[in-house]
């Protein structure tokens, strides 16, 4: 396993424990400026891989029907349920 694989690891244990980076680092004894190091690479590295709950959507997309949620700036939520992904396209363009 490779230094990466391991701290990348060591990233993800941490957090799923829900302690702090101080408290994971002494438990595991690793020291926190590196362990902070690698926590930057990891997510660095999930956004590079487009690790996000963002899909792309387009005026005649089809999907097997799912509940999404749309939040807008003034904080109104909206859920809508459907397979026609162009009702969603035409409620995210809302002005």
């Amino acid at each position: 396993m490779s230094k990466q694989e391991i701290m990348y690891s060591h990233v993800e244990d941490w957090k799923a424990s829900g302690l702090t980076q101080s408290k994971y680092c002494e438990s595991a004894g690793i020291n926190l400026a590196t362990f902070s190091y690698w926590v930057v690479k990891y997510k660095n590295k999930t956004v590079e891989d487009g690790a996000s709950n963002f899909i792309a959507i387009g005026k005649t997309s089809k999907t097997e029907g799912t509940e999404y949620e749309i939040v807008y700036p003034n904080g109104v939520k909206l859920r809508v349920k459907t397979k026609d992904l162009s009702d969603l396209y035409s409620l995210v363009n809302l002005v």
